[in-house]
């Protein structure tokens, strides 16, 4: 978004919720520009009229309230974790004969979670019953990570990612691991 177009939105905002009355216009136009500025303007501004819809607390939105509306409906066409377990459980079925084929029938977000064709056969193998305790929930636990995961990912802009992980990268301990006789043993 320019500075103009963020202009705009918080306009829009005043007068959608007029009790919202930031002490200092230039500062809080030159904040949410810097918080918006790699945002697409159509998107905030879809976003806006989604939070007006939707959220009945009569209090102006949070960019973040802003980013999360923007995000919600694409979020809304996720499966959920019940309908996905249903497309695995459906491939288990034939995955004695089939995996590699049902597998590839998977949305990829899926697959992830199920890792790879051969786990379909294994759980084909598996009785019915830790199919549909352990595997399921596990499966379900998986899922709903890479959902929350996707949707970090999606909302945080790639060149924000790439600076952050330039910064932290030398802050994590990168431990190599070396075979040392016995076994591996990480590295110091």
């Amino acid at each position: 978004m320019t500075r103009e177009e963020v202009q705009d939105l918080l306009i829009s905002i005043q007068s959608l919720y007029p009790n919202w009355k930031p002490d200092n216009k230039t500062a809080t136009v030159n904040a949410w520009h810097w918080a918006l500025g790699e945002y697409p303007a159509a998107g905030i501004k879809a976003a806006l009229q989604i939070y007006v819809k939707t959220n009945n607390t009569g209090f102006a939105p949070s960019v973040s309230q802003l980013i999360n509306a923007m995000y919600q409906p694409k979020e809304n066409q996720q499966l959920s974790e019940g309908e996905a377990w249903a497309l695995v459980k459906r491939a288990i079925k034939d995955g004695c004969y089939s995996a590699a084929e049902r597998y590839e029938e998977l949305p990829p977000i899926i697959q992830r979670a199920v890792g790879s064709p051969n786990m379909i056969n294994q759980w084909a193998q598996t009785d019915s019953d830790t199919v549909n305790t352990v595997i399921m929930s596990n499966f379900q636990r998986t899922y709903r990570a890479l959902l929350q995961k996707q949707s970090f990912n999606d909302k945080v802009p790639d060149s924000l990612s790439q600076i952050v992980m330039k910064i932290t990268d030398h802050m994590i301990p990168q431990y190599e691991t070396k075979y040392i006789e016995g076994g591996y043993d990480e590295d110091d």
